[in-house]
């Protein structure tokens, strides 16, 4: 039979584990800022968490890139196939990739919270 003092040490240890499990748990998800690459340079970081629409010009033309509701894609990007806009909305923690071969741009999601 467990003595008081045991199960207060067992019911400390379970708290303990848990709260660390929910903070591991919210820092997995926490991905805030999007990285913009050119010619394999991060040339901008930006945050998630901000709506707006970014404009970089790359090898082939204008690529833009708008951040809404915490969810991003490529528009009115000048290249022939268009594929980079065809990936659609992006979530945040996705780690769907935006590519645009053409203009040598691509995108990824960042758990940095640093932003240029």
């Amino acid at each position: 039979m467990m003595k008081k003092k045991d199960v207060i040490v067992i019911g400390i240890l379970l708290l303990v584990i848990g709260v660390g499990y929910l903070i591991f748990q919210l820092m997995q998800g926490e991905m805030k800022t999007i990285d913009i690459y050119y010619n394999k340079d991060v040339i901008k970081q930006v945050s998630i968490d901000k709506d707006t629409v970014y404009e970089f010009e790359g090898d082939y033309g204008k690529f833009c890139l708008e951040v809404k509701d915490k969810k991003y894609r490529a528009i009115n990007v000048e290249c022939p196939n268009h594929d980079c806009e065809k990936v659609g909305w992006v979530e945040k923690g996705s780690t769907k990739q935006i590519v645009c071969v053409p203009n040598n741009i691509y995108i990824i999601q960042s758990d940095s919270v640093d932003t240029y």
